[in-house]
């Protein structure tokens, strides 16, 4: 039987093109696509596909905050994600969220198929540019959206989080980090987003239960 796949990405072409790219493949199949995380968690509890390919840079809600929601939904899914400017970091933010998978937009389609069949086999994949850190990142995915709550954001979106969570507005955020109120407001989306919440005072009940320091 094929393996079904759900893709998860706001850009319209990238879902096009993985789904001819899927459809070249006997053992592969698409059953699903969605425009924003929202929509994706209605697609997979109605689809339930085998494997979600979801984008890292979804606007509304970030891919990796996406994904730790679509685990916390259905453990039994298998997800890669899928990034335009992957790095180190962001490939141990996606394991750490439960994702098996985690792929280069920029990759070969052959990748793309491997990447789909490794998570299948309950198998980890990572691009062969980031795969010497795998072992340790293996090691430390099941317990990393603990100790690494905030392994999602960048240094500067790490201090504007906190600037937040201690109740600091835009403006005393921007003298105290000597950046403007415009900049400080930009990071501040990102980082709603990433985090995968919509208010500042879903941010705070975030750093609670994570134990983050408030004050």
């Amino acid at each position: 039987m094929a393996i079904s796949v759900a893709i998860i990405d706001d850009r319209q072409l990238f879902r096009e093109g993985v789904r001819l790219l899927i459809g070249t493949q006997v053992d592969l199949r698409v059953d699903g696509e969605a425009n924003s995380a929202t929509e994706g968690y209605e697609v997979v509890a109605e689809r339930r596909p085998d494997v979600c390919v979801i984008a890292q840079e979804l606007e509304e809600v970030g891919g990796i905050a996406a994904t730790r929601e679509l685990m916390r939904r259905h453990p039994e899914l298998r997800v890669v994600i899928a990034s335009s400017n992957g790095n180190a970091d962001g490939a141990r933010a996606a394991l750490g969220a439960g994702a098996r998978g985690y792929l280069l937009k920029a990759q070969a389609s052959a990748d793309l198929f491997q990447a789909v069949r490794h998570v299948m086999r309950g198998e980890v994949y990572l691009p062969p540019s980031l795969a010497m850190d795998a072992s340790s990142w293996r090691v430390t995915a099941a317990d990393s959206t603990r100790s690494e709550p905030l392994g999602v954001l960048s240094a500067r979106e790490r201090q504007v989080f906190e600037l937040l969570v201690r109740g600091h507005t835009n403006a005393a955020i921007g003298k105290l980090l000597g950046i403007s109120a415009k900049t400080v407001d930009t990071h501040r989306t990102k980082v709603l987003r990433k985090i995968g919440v919509h208010s500042i005072v879903d941010l705070v009940r975030f750093a609670a239960r994570n134990q983050l320091p408030l004050d």
